[in-house]
C-alpha cells in the first residue's frame, strides 16, 4: 500500500471489488516463548507470571507493615482484637503467601456470601473444611488486613503533588506489564478498549461507565490480542487531575500511542482494531507512518469525508471512500439500524462478502479481545466488596495474571486434550496448597496410587479420554481406589 503523502490526496469514491490485497507480517515467532517443558504442570506457568522475588517482596512488606501496626496501634488495640494474634502466629512466610493464594482463587471457584462463611461449622450443609485446613478465620483475615506491596511510610500524602491514587498498586502493574510481554509475541491483530474493576468505594480514580455492567469503578486501558485475549500491557486511569490528556490531541488517541509505545510494538507492522472512542483520522495517518494498521468505528461527527457522512446506503450495499492508503465504509445492515456504521481502515480493500464489507467482517472478530478476556476472568473471580479500592485491585490483578497464564500453558503444553480453565485453576490451587499444608503438617491427600491389571486387560484411561469426542486412550493399570483405568503420567490430574 502507498504511504502517507505530506500533500493527502481528496478522497474519492471506490467500487468494489478491489484487489484482496493486505500488508505483509514479517514476525514469524507468535505465541509463548521462553517457555519450560511442553510437560511442565500448570503451577510452572503461573510461576513465570507471578514469581518467587514477587512473593517475596509481598512477604517482606507485608511483615514489616503488619509489624509497625501492632507497634503503634498497641495501645488503643481491644484485647480481644484480631490483630493482636499476628505476633502470637508469627510473621507470614512464603509457604504461608502460597496458601494465602489458594485460598483468594478458591473463593472464585466456592462463592460464599461473606468471607466467615468459608470458617462455617454451625450448618453441616454449609461446612468448607478445606477452608480451615489451610488457616484459621483469624490468621486470613490478618493476612488480608496487613497485605501490602509498597511501603506505607514511603508514599506521599494526599496534599503532596507528588501523590498518584494508584500509587499502592502500581509497582504490581509495572513488574507484570513486563513479565506478560517477556514470555509471550502476539500475533498481528490487537485490540485495545477499557475495562472497569467494579467498585464504588471512595476514590479519586472512580469512573462512571453507563455500558458496563458495574457502571462503576476504576477504568485500566488494556491492549491484548485480538483472538486470545492474552492481556500484553495495561494501565489505570487515574482521572483527568492525574492524567491530563497533552494540549491539541485526543484522549484516544493519546492512549493508543501510549499503550504501543511502552510494549515496542509500534512500527512492527501490527494491526489495532479499536471502537469508535478512540478512532479518528489523525490517529490512523500517525499510525500508518509508524507501519501499524488501525480498523475501526469512527463517529459521523469526525473529520470524515462529506460523501460518507451524508451517504444513506441501503441493506447490504455499502459506500466506500478512499484517500491513499485510507478505507472509509458505510454500511447499513437492515432497516431497523436507523443509522449506518462506518468504518475506517488502512489494512483492508473494497471488498464484500455477501453483501457485507470485509473489513467490517474483520472488526466483528477481532474487536472484541478485551471483552473475551473480562468475559472469562469474570467467570472465577469472586468479586468480593473491600473498604480498600487499591486491595480490590490488587487481587484483580492477581486473576489477570492466572489467566495469562493459562493462555501460556494451553499453547504450551503437549497433554491432549488440554486442562480446561477449570481445571488449570483447581491445579494451581493444589499445587500453591500442597507446601503450605505439608508445612504445618496437615498435607493434602495422598495421590491415587495405581496398579496394573491381569495380562491382556486393559481400560480406557478415566483422565486423558473421553468417548464422546472419540479421544481413547487405553492404559494397563488402573487406580487402587476406584478401579478406573489410569496412567501413571495421568495420576496427579486424578480425583476420586
Amino acid at each position: 500500500m502507498a504511504g502517507v503523502n505530506a500533500n493527502p490526496t481528496p478522497w474519492f469514491r471506490v467500487l468494489p471489488p478491489e484487489e484482496d490485497e493486505e500488508p505483509e507480517f514479517n514476525i514469524n515467532q507468535r505465541g509463548p516463548i521462553r517457555m519450560p517443558d511442553t510437560n511442565s504442570p500448570p503451577i510452572a506457568y503461573f510461576y513465570l507470571l507471578f514469581s518467587i522475588e514477587l512473593m517475596k517482596e509481598f512477604v517482606r512488606q507485608t511483615n514489616s507493615y503488619a509489624n509497625d501496626m501492632c507497634n503503634t496501634a498497641r495501645h488503643y488495640i481491644g484485647r480481644k482484637s484480631r490483630k493482636l494474634r499476628w505476633r502470637r502466629n508469627g510473621n507470614l512466610t512464603m509457604f504461608e503467601f502460597k496458601g494465602f493464594l489458594s485460598v483468594l482463587f478458591n473463593m472464585g471457584l466456592i462463592r460464599k456470601v461473606s468471607i466467615s462463611e468459608y470458617w462455617n461449622t454451625k450448618s453441616v450443609s454449609q461446612s468448607t473444611p478445606w477452608f480451615r485446613c489451610m488457616f484459621s478465620r483469624n490468621r486470613f483475615q490478618n493476612i488480608l488486613k496487613f497485605l501490602r506491596l509498597v511501603c506505607d511510610n514511603r508514599l506521599p500524602n494526599r496534599n503532596n503533588q507528588n501523590y498518584r491514587p494508584a500509587q499502592r498498586f502500581q509497582p504490581l502493574i509495572d513488574f507484570v506489564n513486563r513479565k506478560f510481554l517477556f514470555y509471550y509475541c502476539p500475533r498481528k491483530e490487537l485490540s485495545i478498549d477499557e475495562s472497569l474493576v467494579g467498585t464504588k468505594g471512595r476514590t479519586a480514580m472512580l469512573q462512571y461507565i453507563p455500558s458496563k455492567r458495574s457502571r462503576f469503578g476504576i477504568k485500566f486501558w488494556m491492549l491484548v490480542e485480538a483472538v486470545t485475549g492474552y492481556i500484553l500491557h495495561m494501565k489505570v486511569y487515574e482521572g483527568k487531575k492525574y492524567d491530563p490528556v497533552p494540549n491539541g490531541t485526543l484522549q484516544g488517541s493519546n492512549v493508543v500511542m501510549n499503550l504501543l509505545s511502552s510494549t515496542s510494538l509500534l512500527g512492527k507492522g501490527y494491526h489495532v482494531f479499536v471502537d469508535s472512542f478512540f478512532t479518528s483520522i489523525s490517529l490512523v495517518k500517525t499510525l500508518l507512518r509508524h507501519n501499524t494498521y488501525l480498523t475501526g468505528t469512527i463517529r459521523k461527527s469526525g473529520k470524515i469525508p462529506k460523501m460518507i457522512k451524508d451517504a444513506k446506503p441501503k441493506v447490504d450495499e455499502p459506500v466506500f471512500a478512499r484517500q491513499g492508503p485510507l478505507l472509509i465504509c458505510s454500511y447499513k445492515q437492515n432497516e431497523r439500524r436507523r443509522k449506518p456504521v462506518i468504518v475506517v481502515s488502512t489494512n483492508y480493500n473494497a471488498l464484500s462478502n455477501t453483501g457485507k464489507p470485509k473489513v467490517l467482517c474483520a472488526y466483528n472478530t477481532f474487536m472484541g479481545g478485551v471483552d473475551l478476556a473480562d468475559q472469562m476472568i469474570v467467570t472465577y473471580n469472586d468479586k468480593r466488596k473491600s473498604c480498600r479500592v487499591w486491595k480490590k485491585v490488587l487481587i484483580h490483578i492477581f486473576h489477570r495474571i492466572l489467566f495469562n497464564s493459562y493462555i501460556l500453558y494451553y499453547q504450551n503444553t503437549d497433554e491432549r486434550p488440554p486442562l480446561t480453565r477449570l481445571q488449570f485453576i483447581q491445579s494451581v490451587i493444589d499445587s500453591l496448597a500442597h507446601e503450605h499444608l505439608l508445612k504445618k503438617g496437615n498435607p493434602l491427600t495422598p495421590q491415587p496410587g495405581i496398579r496394573k491389571l491381569q495380562r491382556g486387560k486393559q481400560k480406557d484411561c478415566t483422565v486423558c479420554s473421553d468417548r464422546k469426542h472419540g479421544i481413547r486412550h487405553r492404559a494397563r493399570t488402573e487406580c487402587v481406589r476406584c478401579k478406573k483405568g489410569l496412567h501413571n503420567q495421568c495420576k496427579r490430574r486424578h480425583v476420586c
